[in-house]
């Protein structure tokens, strides 16, 4: 393949017979021309490794100053959005705004073409990617080119890659260890909704590896339910898992904002929260603190991971690497209010603490 720097955007239109209008506005994004029109210009343009020279020279220097978290509104299987993924965007936007970068926030679903276009047309330096597949055709892509970009999540190859995430195997794991040691033996546990396990959504299968090997660790009875994100849903989910299990003492959920549905669902059937049964999800202290009693949670820190995601990229275009490149954050059990010791069970002079990260 010739390099790209040997060609003009008047090539690419000679080569697909078009005008040079019509490569620009397919290099903008622009959405006025015939679909086969724009395919024979995209083959060109991938037949000649053709880069705007502006945008070439821009992501060298680091001139243009976009950068850009993709974020489509809606998740695999038609997902609901998830409300505390805000914490993400405004984390991100008050990084960029700190180093003089623009921020934009991309909803539209997109595909390998203007994935691709977005750096060839110089709409942005650099990309923040979230919900991130173990085996994920972006990061893929994005590899292949050579183009810059952080990850919020990880996937299964992770080779000279930079990203920033939770470790919910972890956090599932710490949080049934918990319990266990506080008695309890009957758990209900409400994760992602199995659409997203099914399609290789990162939390939702490593959530259900965590699960497994806490089942290998400790003698529980564990009742895995894989729930929507919709407060309905984790409500009646709650309803029913006490009709199945009426011995259940504890119920662990990932479901941050619909945790309170939970507290809800238990106080309407008279059961008590600790004293009859615990709830840990994982959440942040703002929302903990919205539950009566105050929950107890695996802390999410979504805005600090949407302000380092974007740090992290800032310095990778700048070629200045300060942040960790790969940052597993280990899970901190903050105990509140909502969980205690299972009736009948001796305390043996044990005592409710936080656990820290190791």
């Amino acid at each position: 393949m010739a390099n790209s720097n040997q060609h003009t955007i008047a090539d690419v239109a000679r080569a697909a017979g078009v005008s040079v209008s019509t490569v620009s506005r397919i290099l903008n994004g622009k959405q006025d021309v015939a679909s086969n029109t724009r395919e024979r210009v995209q083959q060109v343009i991938d037949e000649l490794g053709y880069s705007p020279h502006a945008q070439a020279q821009n992501l060298r220097a680091g001139k243009t100053r976009n950068i850009a978290l993709l974020f489509p509104l809606k998740y695999p299987g038609n997902v609901p959005f998830n409300p505390l993924d805000m914490d993400f965007i405004v984390g991100g936007a008050a990084a960029a705004g700190e180093q003089d970068f623009f921020f934009s926030l991309l909803t539209a679903p997109v595909n390998r073409r203007n994935l691709v276009n977005l750096y060839r047309s110089a709409q942005v330096d650099g990309l923040v990617l979230m919900q991130v597949h173990t085996q994920d055709w972006r990061v893929n892509t994005l590899r292949q080119y050579g183009y810059p970009f952080v990850m919020i999540g990880h996937t299964d190859d992770n080779a000279g890659l930079k990203f920033i995430d939770l470790d919910f195997a972890a956090a599932i794991q710490t949080s049934l260890e918990y319990l266990y040691n506080a008695g309890h033996r009957e758990i209900g546990i409400l994760s992602h909704p199995a659409a997203l396990r099914e399609e290789g959504y990162g939390p939702a299968m490593r959530s259900w590896e965590g699960y497994q090997a806490a089942l290998q660790s400790y003698a529980i009875n564990g009742h895995y339910r894989e729930v929507s994100f919709s407060s309905s849903d984790v409500y009646n989910s709650t309803q029913a898992l006490l009709d199945e299990v009426p011995s259940l003492t504890a119920i662990f959920t990932t479901h941050a904002y619909t945790a309170l549905n939970i507290v809800q669902a238990l106080t309407e059937r008279g059961l008590r929260v600790p004293e009859d049964c615990s709830v840990i999800a994982v959440t942040t202290d703002r929302i903990a603190d919205l539950s009566t009693p105050s929950l107890t949670h695996i802390n999410f820190p979504s805005y600090d991971m949407g302000y380092r995601a974007v740090k992290m990229l800032i310095q990778m275009l700048r070629d200045d690497p300060q942040e960790p490149e790969q940052v597993l954050i280990p899970p901190q059990l903050v105990l509140r209010g909502s969980t205690g010791f299972a009736k009948g069970f001796s305390e043996g002079g044990r005592k409710e603490r936080v656990i820290e990260p190791s």
